[in-house]
């Protein structure tokens, strides 16, 4: 499966964050970033747009993996981060937080299985994050809209030190499109 998915395939952008975080990895550096911003501000179209611009300047698609949050805490072993490619992206790693906050009607109690579950899926986004944040020579983007909410997802500790080794990009909210069904 290719990297960059369909909808990104043009993915481009003028973000000097991206400009930057691209040259210092093309340059042989380590860079990392924090992309922040509300739903619909065009943070995976951003990072996309990054991993394009990468492999434009010949970087090879083999160093580079991409992870979305709602997949990686199903399927997530503690080796896959230390094991994983030079650039790693985590995509919505805020997603779950997001939601519960943006729910317009109260949530029902799940049952104490299916929180048990949840638990273990939270606990491995925040263990990928904690490892990743941890890992010298890596580069990352991590997509999450706000840092209270990677607090909430990560936990204090390890969001104090992402935001200590990450650069951070915050993205401004767009119109959403318009759905004419």
């Amino acid at each position: 499966m290719p990297v960059i998915p369909a909808l990104f395939r043009d993915a481009e952008t003028d973000h000097p964050a991206i400009a930057q975080w691209c040259s210092t990895i093309l340059a042989g550096d380590t860079a990392r970033l924090l992309l922040l911003g509300p739903h619909w501000s065009g943070k995976s179209h951003t990072a996309y747009a990054a991993l394009r611009r990468l492999l434009a300047a010949g970087y090879p698609e083999a160093d580079i993996t991409v992870h979305e949050a709602l997949e990686l805490k199903g399927i997530y072993e503690s080796g896959m981060i230390e094991n994983t490619t030079r650039v790693t992206v985590i995509d919505d790693l805020t997603i779950s937080a997001d939601l519960a906050r943006e729910a317009t009607t109260p949530l029902e109690t799940d049952s104490a299985d299916v929180q048990a579950l949840m638990a273990l899926e939270a606990g491995a986004l925040a263990d990928a994050a904690a490892r990743l944040s941890l890992l010298p020579r890596r580069s990352w983007i991590l997509i999450a809209s706000s840092i209270e909410q990677l607090i909430e997802t990560v936990g204090e500790e390890t969001a104090e030190r992402l935001v200590a080794v990450a650069e951070q990009a915050e993205l401004a909210q767009r119109p959403r499109p318009r759905l004419d069904w």
